[in-house]
């Protein structure tokens, strides 16, 4: 178990499992939409434009642009995994590794790109200039990513629980995340943007309140069952998880919420 007031990044396992599409891991990134959606909102997606969504993972957000270009507009769809996505008229799909591979379409061939999932790769800048150079000028780049906050308790039953929420949490996104990606590479993104030629860069980090019995605990609780075997090699016991997953049912426990930072900005015109 590490301790997370002296433990750098990189400390906790990373099993293959934890990287898959588990139902928490889809609602985790359903919870988050919203703040996508308003970023979208804010850079215009207009009827019959041509857009990218990497990282597009269960479709929710493909099928949202999809509706906003309309019957004119064209949306390529990108993952490693596209078992969930759904080719249409207006969206058409493509499995790719970024890690590797090259995305689809032609330079300056996109009005608006959405991308997330970029923390995994081991050159997330490399890809940011694939990104930029398939925008057309005066087209918008919005990037989002869960990035990592230190676990923050505001109330629990007393410093007991608060510190065995803390460290759960602490290992929890560590695997979730995957200390070894570009774990913070949204709030890299800024320079690297204004260095590839955008500008009108805008980036929001965004966190709420979650209480026990909440959803947002829900989705904690969730989490843990799904990577015990991984918080259990890390040094918590079968007990304490059993607790953690009790205390995320707990409506006298408040806790800050999992951390989503969002980035946008505008292809230059020159």
């Amino acid at each position: 178990m590490t301790n997370p007031a002296t433990a750098p990044p990189g400390t906790a396992a990373q099993p293959e499992r934890a990287r898959a599409e588990q139902p928490w891991l889809m609602r985790l990134r359903a919870s988050f939409d919203p703040i996508i959606r308003r970023e979208l909102a804010a850079v215009g997606v207009q009827p019959g434009q041509r857009v990218l969504d990497v990282g597009a993972g269960d479709g929710t957000i493909t099928a949202h642009l999809a509706e906003l270009v309309g019957p004119g507009g064209s949306v390529a769809a990108v993952d490693t995994d596209t078992r969930l996505l759904n080719p249409t008229h207006i969206i058409d799909v493509y499995q790719r590794n970024l890690a590797g591979e090259r995305l689809p379409g032609d330079p300056g061939s996109f009005d608006v790109i959405n991308a997330r999932c970029l923390q995994q790769l081991p050159r997330p800048a490399d890809v940011l200039k694939q990104l930029i150079s398939l925008l057309r000028p005066g087209g918008w780049l919005v990037l989002g990513e869960l990035t990592y906050a230190p676990p923050m308790v505001y109330r629990a039953n007393d410093e007991a629980d608060a510190a065995l929420v803390n460290n759960v949490m602490h290992d929890m996104i560590a695997t979730i995340i995957g200390f070894d990606g570009h774990l913070n590479w949204v709030n890299d993104a800024p320079p690297w943007l204004l260095d590839g030629g955008m500008d009108h860069v805008c980036t929001v980090q965004r966190t709420e309140t979650w209480t026990g019995g909440g959803p947002g605990c829900a989705l904690l609780a969730g989490a843990a069952r799904d990577l015990r075997d991984a918080l259990l090699q890390e040094g918590f016991t079968d007990a304490q998880l059993d607790q953690f997953a009790d205390l995320m049912t707990s409506p006298n426990l408040l806790l800050r919420s999992l951390q989503f930072g969002a980035v946008h900005a505008r292809r230059a015109d020159t």
